[in-house]
This record gives C-alpha cells, sequence and structure tokens, in this order.
C-alpha cells in the first residue's frame, strides 16, 4: 500500500511516497504531487520493483529515448509488411494485452529474462493455453529482435526463455464406420457439408468460403480450386498458406451430394449455406456439432438423457474430420508428399509430424525391429568373434 504525505521544508513543499518493500518502510521524494501519486499508483498496479524502473527510465537526462516495451510492440507492428489484415489484428491484440502487464510498462532496456519468464509464468499460472502463451511469446520475441536489429537493445531477453510443456489435445481420428454414424446423426440441411470435410480433408474456413465456380464436377475426377478462405472479422482472404491454394481431387460420392445442391446456381454463389441461406458460420455450426457427436440425449419434457445406439464413443471435434480424412489416406497408401499438397501443407515436415506416425509400413518396420531385441539369433548366424593379440602388446609373447 503506497500513500503520498506533503512535506514542507528548507526547500519548500516536497511530497514524499510512502511504501513498504518487504518488511521494510520506505519513501521517495517528488517536487510535484502529480508525480508523487504516479509513482505511488504505479507501486500499487505494477509493484515496487517496476514502479522504480520505470521512475529511474523518467529521471533519464532523456527519457524519450528509450521506448517501453509496449512502445516497441507497436513499433514493430507498424514496420510489417507482407501480413494479412487479420494477422495485424491479433498482434494488436497481443499488444494491448501485453500493454496491460508489468512488462509491458517497463522500458526496453531495463527488461531482462527475468521479467519475461515472470510473465510467462502469470499466464501459465492463470491457466492460459500454451499454445496462446508460444504464440504471445513469439511476438514479443519477434518485436525484441527488431530492436536489436536497430541498436536499441543489446540482446533480446525474450530468446529462448523456456515455457511449461503442455497437453496438447489428441487428434480424433474417425474409421468409416464411426463417421457413418455421425453422418447419420448429422440433419438432413447440413449432411452434405460434413461428408464434404470428410472426404475432401479441406479446413473448416476453406470449406465455407468455397463457390459454385470452384467445382469442376464434370472433369474425369472431378476437383475442386481452393483460393480462399474466410478469416478473422468475417473477412475473405488467401488460404492459411501459399501452398493451400490448390486443385485436388472430390470422390464420388461426395460429389453426388454436391450436384443437387448446386443445381441452378450461380458461378459465385457459395457452395453451402445455412438453412437461412446464408454463409455458415462456425459458432453456429459448432453448437449444432456438440448435438451430433453426444451419445446421450436429453428428453426436454421428462429431464431425464437416454442413450444413442449406436454410440459414437469419442467426442470429436470438427477439425478432426480434417485429421480423419488424413488418416484415411494414409491407410490406403496414399504418400505424404500427395497427402502434403492435398491438404495445403507448406512443408513436408508438418506433413509428417503431424501424421507420420500412421505410416503402416513404419509402424511395421519398427515392429519388427523391436521383436529383434527378444529374439536372440540362430546358433549358426551368430557372429564370429576372431580375438587378436597385438605383437606389441608386452603381456603377449612376440
Amino acid at each position: 500500500m503506497a500513500s503520498v504525505r506533503e512535506r514542507i521544508g528548507p526547500r519548500g513543499v516536497t511530497y514524499a511516497v510512502l511504501y513498504r518493500d518487504g518488511t521494510h518502510q520506505r519513501s521517495r521524494t517528488f517536487t510535484d504531487e502529480a508525480s508523487a501519486r504516479k509513482h505511488a499508483e504505479r507501486i500499487e498496479r505494477l509493484g515496487v520493483a517496476a514502479a522504480d524502473r520505470i521512475l529511474d527510465a523518467l529521471t533519464r537526462p532523456d527519457p524519450e529515448a528509450v521506448p517501453t516495451v509496449t512502445q516497441q510492440l507497436e513499433r514493430h507492428i507498424a514496420g510489417l509488411s507482407g501480413v494479412q489484415p487479420d494477422t495485424i489484428a491479433t498482434y494488436r491484440t497481443m499488444a494491448r494485452q501485453i500493454g496491460a502487464t508489468t512488462l509491458g510498462h517497463l522500458p526496453l532496456d531495463a527488461v531482462n529474462r527475468d521479467d519475461v519468464a515472470g510473465w510467462i509464468r502469470v499466464q501459465e499460472d492463470a491457466g492460459a493455453a500454451g499454445k496462446t502463451v508460444r504464440n504471445r511469446h513469439a511476438f514479443l520475441s519477434a518485436a525484441l529482435a527488431r530492436a536489436v536489429e536497430d541498436g536499441a537493445l543489446a540482446r533480446n531477453p525474450a530468446h529462448k526463455v523456456r515455457m511449461a510443456r503442455t497437453e496438447r489435445r489428441e487428434m480424433t481420428f474417425l474409421t468409416p464406420a464411426e463417421f457413418e454414424i455421425l453422418r447419420a446423426r448429422t440433419s438432413a440441411h447440413y449432411r452434405p457439408l460434413i461428408m464434404f470435410l470428410y472426404g475432401t480433408g479441406l479446413r473448416l474456413g476453406e470449406a465455407t468460403a468455397l463457390r459454385i465456380g470452384d467445382l469442376h464436377l464434370e472433369d474425369a475426377p472431378a476437383t475442386l480450386t481452393v483460393a480462399r478462405a474466410w478469416k478473422k472479422g468475417d473477412r475473405l482472404g488467401p488460404p492459411k498458406t501459399r501452398a493451400g491454394r490448390r486443385t485436388i481431387a472430390i470422390p464420388g460420392p461426395v460429389v453426388d451430394v454436391l450436384r443437387p445442391i448446386i443445381a441452378g446456381r450461380g458461378p459465385d454463389e457459395l457452395v453451402f449455406l445455412n438453412t437461412a441461406g446464408r454463409r455458415v458460420l462456425q459458432g453456429s455450426l459448432h453448437d449444432l456439432w456438440q448435438g451430433w457427436i453426444a451419445d446421450t440425449v436429453l428428453d426436454r419434457a421428462t429431464g431425464e438423457a437416454t442413450k444413442r445406439a449406436p454410440a459414437l464413443g469419442k467426442r470429436p471435434r470438427i477439425h478432426d474430420l480434417r485429421h480423419s480424412h488424413a488418416s484415411q489416406m494414409i491407410a490406403r497408401g496414399v504418400n505424404l508428399f500427395d497427402l502434403m499438397h492435398r491438404l495445403g501443407h507448406e512443408d513436408i515436415t508438418t506433413t509428417a509430424n503431424v501424421y507420420g506416425h500412421l505410416l503402416p509400413e513404419a509402424q511395421v518396420q519398427a515392429e519388427r525391429a523391436a521383436a529383434l531385441a527378444f529374439s536372440p539369433p540362430a546358433p549358426d548366424t551368430a557372429p564370429q568373434i576372431e580375438m587378436r593379440h597385438s605383437q606389441t602388446d608386452p603381456r603377449v609373447g612376440p
């Protein structure tokens, strides 16, 4: 708790900020009341150490020469080029979030690794998702790296700061039989979309941005071209990666459900619409999805839950239809390079990291190698080791 007291002495009126630092009572003196109250407010909000470091920076000969972390984040954003508007919007949100913390108020050259590590711990303790923390840290580190390049910092205090490992939710793969259970539960209007996602592996934002003119159902085989996707802020933009702009084949069963829903419509119209004839919103579809995957149904009249039969036994996300598609491709012999193109991955390592463990031949080879550890070689195949003594060994005669 910090307080401000007016004092009258030989030098006139001064203002003392009184506060407790651990077990010690301390004070700092100011010549004007506004500065004293500002320092007291920083102590209350940011803590003694951070408030003192900010005050030290403000009392430099040229306090404006060194920006705060928040100001550096804003400079970094302003200097970006070739970045999508929705990404810029995300960065601005991150900058505001960091600006509301102790770290954001610190002078740039006063920040150390402990400050960054403490900022990370606060987020982790608050239950922030691991990916969210990593994204914020990456943004902060990039902004500080730019400060190093500009000569404002000697080194990047955010570089290689460790974060706690977080459990990543496992992918859920639906077998054809399990997908059939889900398909049967899906409302008739959205069944073509669900089949489309399972049969093509497109991201939901890509599928719902697809126009009728992007379909080439008369080709042999039928194909589609991914040219755009929905972005944050309900904006259409390019796919997630450069490789996301692609043309892929459409399986026959999906072609069959597409033909009726596009018949008589113009090439610029969206392929998939909601029941009101407008674009499909992810949030609305998610609400419906939760009902489709549930293995119990609540009877509104009685308030009792009834089990569905057959049970799905899994709780997949909508995005797991994409993972399920990839698993089915791999199970049927599609190699990772072809799958990389089909899914719109920019790098083969992404495909391998996500789906490499599903390769059946890799599993067979691993099983064989592991089994050898339990099987001693047959006597006639055991390696023969010939013992030879060095002629220069003093323990052995010539």
